[in-house]
């Protein structure tokens, strides 16, 4: 199934050390509600780290879903991961989300 909405969220961290253990932290909460994400209708997870900007620590997530409800889904699923992160660790984090409709979805592998 294609995804049709998708989020891309930045975050900024202080530091290294901070980005690596905030990533950490992170997924091992998004493995653990994994079931719960897929059955709201998150299809897809891609994290990667900004390296095109020198002395900045910077996270980028990508997460697509089957369509609007699913979104809406996970959004309670993501306060949820946060309020366990947040407990957890005490790392400062600048959040910047963007949220789109996909107009084109182009793969060149196949």
């Amino acid at each position: 199934m294609d995804s049709i909405i998708m989020s891309y969220i930045t975050v900024t961290y202080l530091s290294k050390s901070d980005m690596t253990v905030a990533e950490q932290e992170w997924q091992k909460i998004i493995q653990k509600m994994a079931p719960k994400f897929k059955s709201a209708g998150a299809l897809r997870q891609t994290v990667s780290q900004v390296f095109n900007k020198e002395g900045v620590f910077i996270l980028a997530n990508m997460w697509e879903y089957k369509d609007e409800k699913a979104f809406v889904k996970c959004q309670a699923l993501f306060r949820e991961a946060e309020d366990e992160f947040n407990k957890n660790v005490g790392i400062v984090q600048k959040i910047f989300p963007t949220r789109g409709i996909i107009l084109h979805d182009v793969h060149f592998n196949d």
